[in-house]
């Protein structure tokens, strides 16, 4: 068991003997961008490393190392209000693409990016998808999907659905800062008498319809600058919530990391049937 999971608290050597032992890497991203006047700026990034770092300690049978998050992800429909910080999508996936490399390149047999930020899911499915083709085994998975199926029924909201600075990231946001009572009352205090959003942030003034959510079409939610910044129903989030939900999110996405390590995956692409690879099955 190593001194910590957190890569960045361990000595080179310490790193070196996490390798040797066959540990499993995540990368935390997420983004530094608005989530209303409830929410901090560091909202995505705070959740997904959370969770990284509360799944990696539940991992069984593999030893886990918690990579240095990367706070800045893909956030330009969110420029028109305060606080955001955006890369752009080349720098973005370059930058991915470097961490990536070097992990894997000093021996790590794999790498799991753990994202926290809805903008940054589709960019890293095609990263993935060009790494893994590449000959370099690194996955990437939304903090949030393991679980999607069970915490959507734990809401009390109105609105029953990941989205915005709703009700499920507030909840959990108030569960992470248990240990700041600051932090806490101030999200208690701003949310309160918040009136549901149910409207995606897509659609403009003057229409109930939504033809993006019906036919799963692509189309960014746009905040303008006179947009309270948020979807769903973030005054129903409760502390009480977000401790079940930071048990439930960690524990499957542990269990995703578990099955993940202990399965073996198609890597590199040859037009050689002979040269043909796998990342194998990973132990301690």
């Amino acid at each position: 068991m190593f001194r910590s999971v957190l890569w960045q608290r361990l000595s080179d050597s310490e790193i070196g003997a996490a390798r040797d032992s066959g540990a499993l890497v995540l990368l935390p991203v997420g983004a530094i961008e608005q989530h209303a006047e409830h929410l901090p700026v560091e909202t995505d990034i705070a959740i997904s490393t959370a969770m990284s770092v509360a799944g990696a300690r539940k991992v069984e049978g593999v030893p886990v190392l918690v990579a240095p998050p990367l706070p800045y992800g893909f956030s330009p429909h969110h420029l028109s209000l305060p606080g955001t910080i955006s890369l752009r999508l080349s720098t973005f996936l370059t930058v991915l693409r470097e961490i990536a490399g070097c992990i894997l390149a000093s021996g790590f047999q794999r790498l799991v990016i753990v994202n926290g930020h809805g903008g940054n899911s589709a960019p890293l499915r095609s990263l993935a998808t060009e790494l893994v083709t590449d000959g370099m085994p690194a996955a990437a998975v939304d903090y949030f999907a393991p679980s999607e199926k069970v915490w959507p029924d734990m809401l009390a909201g109105a609105v029953k659905r990941f989205g915005h600075a709703c009700e499920f990231e507030t909840a959990l946001m108030m569960a992470i800062c248990a240990d700041e009572p600051e932090a806490v009352a101030r999200i208690t205090e701003t949310k309160r008498g918040l009136p549901p959003r149910r409207t995606q942030p897509w659609i403009a003034d003057g229409t109930d319809r939504d033809p993006i959510t019906e036919s799963g079409a692509a189309w960014p939610p746009i905040f303008q600058a006179d947009d309270c910044g948020y979807f769903g129903d973030p005054a129903a989030a409760t502390i009480e919530l977000g401790e079940r939900l930071v048990e439930l999110v960690s524990d499957e996405l542990a269990r995703f990391l578990t099955d993940f390590a202990r399965t073996p995956l198609r890597v590199g692409v040859s037009r050689d049937p002979a040269n043909r690879k796998t990342a194998p099955p990973m132990t301690s």
